[in-house]
């Protein structure tokens, strides 16, 4: 990301240590729902979800040797888990991770940007009431038209974007779920 362009939040959920969380806290979550289902043994999801870290720069050696982001993290973490690392991503292929992974990047980035959203609402409507007598020139096919006000401007823009807010909900529901 071009961090001229960018949002210091929205920088933080794509770069590589919160990608790498996110895959750590849904390995830990799957070890413990296959122990609760007599998949693996409990003590072995004890272990991962005590033991499991990662190193963001040993991940990123590991994947110039095996050409594979995720069998370069499994390895990391496997390397800090010990004896039961065995039962680290067991049942799991890439896409499971990597797929999940996105949706919940994908959801922190939308969930911040709704909330920017709404702010921009609250002061859209706020100008557009101040400015609702304030006169400008209409434009029609880009032109000069019949005048409005700048307040009628902005509230324009307020139902418009009132339509796009709830667009962006129903995409953060959309990506709230990995089906």
């Amino acid at each position: 990301m071009i961090p001229r362009y960018n949002r210091p939040k929205i920088e933080k959920i794509w770069a590589l240590e919160n990608k790498f969380k996110i895959w750590t806290d849904i390995e830990i979550l799957i070890a413990e729902k296959l122990s609760d289902i007599g998949v693996i043994p409990i003590i072995a999801a004890q272990e991962i979800r005590k033991k499991a870290k990662f190193n963001v720069g040993e991940i990123l050696k590991l994947e110039k040797q095996t050409k594979h982001d995720v069998n370069a993290y499994i390895d990391n973490v496997c390397k800090y888990i010990g004896k039961h690392s065995k039962y680290f991503h067991h049942g799991l292929t890439s896409s499971d991770i990597i797929d999940t992974g996105f949706s919940i990047q994908l959801k922190q980035t939308a969930e911040i940007i709704h909330k920017e959203l709404s702010i921009l609402l609250k002061n859209l409507k706020s100008k557009s009431l101040k400015y609702k007598n304030t006169l400008m020139i209409g434009r029609s096919h880009g032109i000069h038209a019949e005048p409005i006000t700048f307040g009628l401007k902005l509230a324009s823009f307020y139902e418009e974007f009132k339509r796009n807010r709830k667009r962006l909900a129903d995409a953060i529901d959309e990506v709230s779920s990995c089906a």
